[in-house]
């Protein structure tokens, strides 16, 4: 006994020694200190950790970004491409709305938005980078040696955003600043290679992996923002306010900025959400149906993980747009008699946590894949939250003739590719797209549902969700959901929906 006693202890004695030494080399490792402390090399992502001066005068943001890349593929890495979505504004000849939108775009005319870099380096050391595609939107850095497998490397940029007048996802108008899309992302590297698509005129082109932030904002102190990140402190300096914020495990970062804002918060589970709005009516009843939607979808998917999730009204004239923890909504419907419209684009783009924010996907080949089930989960929300003769007739109203049969009726006189799973350029416009991803995508999950029956089919979604959050999942990850849930294949089923008129 005695033997084996003092054996422990020399156990023990070891293992305090070993945490000592791990937490020494942590604090004292100058990669870490400073740049990346809350982190800890926790986990095998990317961070990014952004130092951000807003100026609403100029219409601009100062930014200096550290980015530390881990290369987690199985491969040599001999460039790294970043998107540079903001250049995508630069030139009114090469749009991101479609002619159709363009004046609700631009109501004052052309504006243009951009980055420009002044510094970039590579280990401390200045990197050579060129700017290419479409708009001079994708950088490729070339490093002298190829990034090993398991390689870290540590990225330096220094660059300046000039925001357009446009009440999108990326511009400014009288209420808020919407800054979504602002930043160098490191592209997706996936089977196909580095995916340096375009930001096409429809839907949501973009296509990301999950990685860690740390931003702080130094902005006017009359602003209020809000954002993605938890807010871990706020601190005076003069007449402005420096916002500090985290936010783990994220596959983006967006921010709303605005001198007018209010705010109502309320929690459910482990998560508060936060109503940012400029319209008091109309901010209550936005946190009303966040509050029912997060708790809804917690129990027909699985359990949000963040600690907070804001809904902000916003000059936004598309509807609505999701981004990890933070929604934009049009800020004209928050005034509107009908608050049909404001309820449904609320539960969409929460339902967009689960599908897009935790379970990613490649948002221009496999749009139907979050669109189509975020557009379903809303009305399995109305089933829930009311009852199943709503769940009805929202489906038969917002999805089947709204969506769908409108829609051919509008365009009976031409030939209607019905094709869900094609990528984003193949649409003609956002009514072809909005019926067949959004419309046809969300029959297609209720026709499956019909066929599988309510029990299979919800535990699918679980079972889809919970193998994939904080993924980019394919189409192969949920028809194998299916099978292994029923025991049978659902291939034909797939293939006849997204691929064969029906």
């Amino acid at each position: 006994m005695k033997t084996l006693f003092t054996r422990k202890r020399i156990f023990i004695g070891v293992i305090v020694l070993v945490m000592i030494s791990a937490l020494t080399i942590i604090l004292l490792n100058p990669l870490l200190k400073g740049k990346y402390p809350f982190f800890f090399y926790r986990k095998n992502l990317t961070q990014y950790s952004i130092d951000v001066a807003f100026s609403p005068r100029d219409h601009r943001i100062d930014c200096s970004q550290q980015v530390r890349f881990i290369n987690s593929q199985d491969t040599d890495l001999w460039n790294i491409y970043f998107h540079l979505y903001p250049n995508s504004f630069k030139y009114e000849e090469k749009p991101v709305f479609p002619p159709e939108e363009f004046d609700r775009a631009y109501p004052k005319g052309f504006s243009p938005g951009f980055l420009e870099i002044h510094k970039i380096s590579l280990g401390g050391k200045p990197i050579p980078y060129t700017t290419e595609g479409y708009s001079e939107d994708i950088l490729m850095l070339s490093p002298e040696k190829a990034i090993k497998p398991g390689k870290v490397i540590d990225i330096q940029l220094d660059y300046s955003v000039k925001l357009p007048n446009s009440p999108g996802r990326f511009g400014f108008w009288d209420n808020t600043y919407n800054i979504g899309n602002w930043y160098p992302i490191i592209c997706v590297y996936d089977e196909r290679g580095w995916n340096t698509e375009p930001y096409y005129p429809l839907g949501d082109p973009f296509y990301s992996d999950v990685a860690d932030y740390k931003v702080s904002i130094t902005a006017p102190k009359e602003f209020v923002i809000a954002s993605t990140g938890d807010q871990v402190n706020t601190a005076e300096d003069g007449d402005q306010t420096i916002w500090e914020l985290e936010a783990p495990s994220v596959r983006d970062f967006a921010w709303v900025a605005s001198e007018k804002f209010r705010t109502l918060s309320k929690k459910v589970g482990e998560t508060t959400v936060h109503s940012y709005f400029y319209d008091i009516d109309g901010g209550q009843k936005v946190l009303d149906y966040g509050i029912a939607a997060l708790a809804i979808f917690n129990g027909m998917f699985g359990s949000y993980p963040y600690k907070n999730l804001s809904i902000v009204q916003t000059d936004f004239f598309i509807g609505g747009m999701e981004y990890p923890k933070i929604v934009m909504i049009d800020g004209s419907l928050y005034g509107m008699d009908e608050d049909d419209w404001l309820e449904i684009i609320t539960v969409h783009e929460v339902a967009h946590q689960w599908w897009y924010g935790l379970v990613g996907n490649d948002q221009i080949h496999d749009a139907w894949m979050d669109e189509g089930l975020a557009e379903y989960s809303t009305v399995l929300y109305y089933g829930k939250y009311y009852d199943e003769a709503k769940e009805r007739r929202m489906y038969q109203g917002l999805i089947d003739i709204g969506k769908y049969q409108l829609y051919k009726i509008y365009r009976s006189d031409e030939n209607i590719d019905e094709t869900i799973h094609r990528p984003l350029y193949s649409f003609e416009d956002w009514a072809e797209y909005d019926a067949m991803v959004y419309g046809k995508g969300a029959k297609m999950f209720h026709q499956l549902r019909q066929e599988m029956g309510d029990e299979a089919f919800f535990q699918v979604l679980k079972e889809y969700f919970e193998g994939n959050k904080y993924k980019n999942a394919k189409p192969r990850d949920l028809f194998e959901v299916c099978q292994e849930v029923t025991g049978q294949s659902w291939e034909n089923f797939f293939q006849e929906w997204l691929y064969e008129e029906k």
